[in-house]
């Protein structure tokens, strides 16, 4: 689920009941201070500053041993590649991480706050971050055709369909067949799997703005480059055309490139991840209303954009 938490305020798993002497034993020294951390709706994580002075993020995995071994992996792989949580410890036994503290604020802060133009300067290096993300090795095959077809069912015949209305169901799904052979686009690589502004950490250096860290990497899967880039993109209001431009250059100055109409082409491919959740037994009124509201805005962006090239 990678909705933004200030419209869902829904929490994925309860928080673990971590003392201070846990983390102190996990640390593997005396601590001065210790905090949870607000922001992530699924695992949970302290802020720990130690009797040296040093500061570390402890993370407990609430999402089990898959999660942990996913962020532990990915996190290995991409060391020196992007900026990535350095990790210090690992407890195998009680699923934790330890990573050394990434100072700054989230990208969702950041515009929260109203510094457009903090803002708008980091969409350039998000842009060359993600060209970098695009040149990893997959890790297992991805299957566009099967996840397309998986959507389909469940806006025929699903819960999906209801809670979206016959009208949007079909608008959707007219979207996403003729997109097919677009958002099959690039070489399957790494991808990030909940990639938002609130999983970017930044920080002012002097007079720019740069990403210090992209965190929160235990739904890393493989994927089209495409799908990081539609879930960082989701919220479309929050990009006017000038950062989707500058996001571009720098995608080009990583050493990447991308089709023409990547913006509609990825939105559509994040778009089944709404549709997947849409179609779940149970979940809160407001994350579906959340999915409703997304997928009629990216089918009305959709339908002038083809309008446009019929003209």
């Amino acid at each position: 689920m990678r909705l933004d938490p200030t419209v869902t305020h829904a929490r994925v798993f309860p928080l673990i009941d971590v003392s201070r002497d846990q983390l102190a034993a996990v640390i593997g020294g005396r601590i001065i201070s210790a905090e949870p951390v607000d922001g992530g709706l699924t695992n949970t994580i302290h802020k720990v500053v130690t009797e040296s002075n040093e500061t570390f993020g402890v993370k407990h995995y609430a999402g089990g041993r898959d999660w942990f071994e996913t962020e532990l992996m990915t996190l290995t792989l991409l060391h020196r590649t992007l900026p990535v949580p350095e990790i210090v410890h690992v407890d195998d036994e009680r699923l934790v991480i330890v990573y050394r503290w990434i100072e700054g604020v989230t990208l969702h802060d950041l515009r929260r706050k109203g510094n457009k133009e903090g803002f708008a300067s980091l969409a350039e290096p998000l842009g060359t971050a993600l060209a970098l993300l695009a040149k990893t090795d997959a890790t297992e095959p991805f299957d566009l055709t099967s996840v397309l077809e998986a959507s389909y069912v469940r806006l025929t015949d699903g819960r999906a369909r209801k809670r979206l209305g016959p009208p949007l169901a079909d608008a959707i799904k007219r979207e996403l067949e003729a997109a097919e052979p677009m958002m099959a686009w690039g070489a399957v690589c790494l991808s990030h799997g909940d990639l938002s502004h609130r999983n970017v950490i930044v920080a002012k250096r002097g007079s720019s703005w740069r990403i210090n860290g992209i965190i929160d990497w235990e739904t890393a899967t493989t994927s089209s480059p495409l799908f990081d880039i539609g879930s960082l993109f989701r919220y479309s209001e929050r990009h006017d055309a000038a950062f989707l431009q500058s996001f571009e250059l720098g995608y080009r100055e990583g050493g990447g490139n991308l089709p023409d109409g990547w913006n509609r082409w990825s939105r559509l491919l994040d778009s089944l991840d709404l549709i997947e959740l849409l179609d779940e037994e149970q979940g809160l009124d407001v994350l579906f209303g959340d999915c409703r509201t997304l997928i009629a805005k990216l089918v009305g962006d959709c339908e002038r954009a083809s309008s446009r090239i019929m003209r």
